[in-house]
């Protein structure tokens, strides 16, 4: 029975002592501050928030606010006064640099609510002066915190978790196309070389023979990670995803690494890309002589020639007169397109001779 007894007045103890640690700390967190406009010095909004905090086991104040996209956590040691100011000492946690910290009302108060009922000018009695070293000096006036400003606080932080879940699900979608565009401009590439020969070099990849051009298109992925190919070699396809957008008012945007701007349109997304066609043109000489029934071959330029291509000049090799002769080739991804002569002594007005061309 004893045994039990002491079991139960230990648990108690501990129970006693977790409340004791648990109310050891007490803070107030204020949904805004105002801050001196750094180039008219009127009050402007500083943060989306403010915590004091006072812990009466370390007897240490804590300040936690952020400032622009940098967040500052102090721990501070009350120093007493000084010219008719509070004055606080300590360390920003994540770096230790020295902290001062000056007050017209001791920071105890502001555990209570203590902040401005206006935003319209400062209250002087609010005033927190904060000096880091390495980063300059802070005048922050808190805000007192009353249900609208809770509402409002309330509501921004829904509109935040919305826009981190919207630009959680753009980049999971972003980066899936990544590990599939390959795949996709592959298939695309082969439509283009199938159309190309069967509309005879028309249609949608009309091919401009000074240029070797890059395919544009405009991709839809939707949640379930399905792409579909929307718009092909259409000059307008940046904004087709803008008129998309205008009635949405989508503000979630994720610009891609190569600069292609991808957009979150009603769970899906939106892009555009390019890739080559892989246009290869190949250019030879060849010195033809009819002496002994001989013919020699010089090669230059960029890419195999084909063997379809050698068995067309083969083929042809009769209509070609004795002399030297600059051979044209074509091809698209291996796929012969045209192949034609023209003789050294006639560059300059351009005759040529076609031996072979899919536009006949």
């Amino acid at each position: 029975m004893k045994r039990i007894l002491l079991f139960i007045a230990m648990v108690i103890v501990t129970v006693a002592m977790s409340a004791q640690e648990s109310t050891s700390v007490r803070s107030f967190e204020y949904s805004n501050y105002l801050c001196p406009n750094p180039y008219t010095g009127r009050p402007i909004y500083g943060g989306e928030s403010l915590e004091i905090s006072y812990s009466s086991k370390l007897g240490s104040y804590g300040i936690d606010f952020k400032y622009g996209f940098i967040r500052y956590r102090l721990s501070l040691s009350y120093k007493g006064t000084e010219n008719g100011w509070y004055k606080y000492t300590g360390f920003e946690i994540d770096d230790m640099s020295k902290v001062i910290v000056m007050t017209r009302t001791k920071l105890s108060h502001f555990l209570n609510n203590f902040g401005q009922s206006q935003d319209n000018y400062f209250e002087k009695d609010k005033l927190i002066e904060i000096h880091i070293s390495g980063s300059g000096s802070l005048s922050i006036y808190p805000m007192k915190d009353t249900p609208e400003r809770r509402k409002e606080r309330e509501e921004r932080s829904i509109k935040i978790k919305e826009r981190n879940r919207l630009q959680d699900k753009l980049n999971e979608l972003y980066s899936y196309w990544q590990s599939t565009k390959a795949s996709v401009q592959d298939s695309l590439r082969n439509s283009f070389k199938k159309e190309f020969f069967e509309q005879k070099g028309a249609g949608r990849y009309s091919w401009d023979s000074e240029t070797n051009f890059a395919v544009r298109y405009m991709a839809c992925i939707d949640s379930n990670k399905v792409v579909k190919i929307l718009k092909i070699n259409d000059v307008k396809v940046a904004e087709n995803i803008e008129y998309l957008d205008e009635f949405n008012r989508n503000e979630y945007k994720y610009q891609a690494k190569n600069n292609n701007g991808a957009k979150l349109i009603n769970g899906k997304m939106f892009l555009t890309d390019r890739f080559s066609p892989n246009l290869i043109v190949c250019t030879l000489t060849r010195e033809i002589v009819l002496k002994k029934g001989k013919v020699l071959y010089t090669r230059w330029g960029s890419g195999k020639v084909s063997q379809k291509a050698e068995k067309v000049i083969e083929a042809n090799i009769a209509l070609l007169k004795k002399g030297r002769y600059l051979i044209e080739i074509q091809e698209l991804d291996g796929e012969l397109i045209s192949v034609v002569a023209q003789k050294y002594s006639n560059i300059s007005n351009k005759e040529k001779i076609e031996l072979y061309s899919i536009y006949e």
